[in-house]
């Protein structure tokens, strides 16, 4: 990336919606020149413009997570499955005691409980876990909040309706048809 490049980035960090003749006149160049740029660094995947969700406004609750895992290639392996999760922001394997970190956020406490307890905590591979808990992030302040209400079964492999705090202590898995929902942003 050059520096009109990380021009473009900024600007749109700014505003994801600024228009591309806005864009040139900032850098300088022509309509088409920009629209080219622009189309350069999203095709090389350098940057993508998406919609994302305030949960600090919506009062999300957010957990870190510190799994010891049998092995790396393990660690590696969860690492792809936790990246398909709704409620994960964060996920890298790691050195030292802890070989796979979690961040999660959630609409509740309860909701967060449940991922951890009922999904975490059960997998065969987790020999040793660390959490903390935690009140809405001060940063980041937008997450992209994986919406997608679409599917039966959820990406860990679980069934909401099949589990015993559904519908009672969690809303549901939210790439699931089963998600009932953000609600009021209540915290339990």
């Amino acid at each position: 990336m050059d520096e009109r490049d990380l021009l473009i980035y900024r600007l749109l960090r700014k505003n994801g919606r600024m228009k591309v003749s806005e864009i040139a006149r900032e850098l300088g160049i022509s309509h088409p020149s920009a629209r080219e740029r622009l189309e350069k660094l999203e095709r090389r995947g350098d940057l993508r413009v998406q919609a994302l969700l305030n949960i600090r406004k919506r009062n999300f609750v957010s957990a870190v997570v510190n799994l010891k895992v049998r092995s790396m290639d393990e660690a590696e392996k969860l690492a792809d499955v936790f990246a398909k999760c709704p409620r994960t922001v964060f996920v890298a394997t790691t050195t030292g005691k802890y070989n796979l970190n979690l961040a999660l956020i959630a609409e509740s406490y309860s909701a967060l409980e449940a991922t951890i307890e009922n999904t975490i905590r059960p997998m065969e591979s987790v020999k040793e876990m660390d959490v903390s808990l935690g009140s809405s992030p001060a940063y980041p302040e937008f997450v992209d909040f994986k919406l997608e209400p679409t599917r039966k079964v959820a990406p860990c492999g679980k069934v909401c309706t099949e589990c015993y705090i559904y519908g009672k202590k969690c809303s549901g898995c939210p790439a699931t048809v089963y998600f009932m929902g953000l609600g009021g942003g209540d915290r339990d």
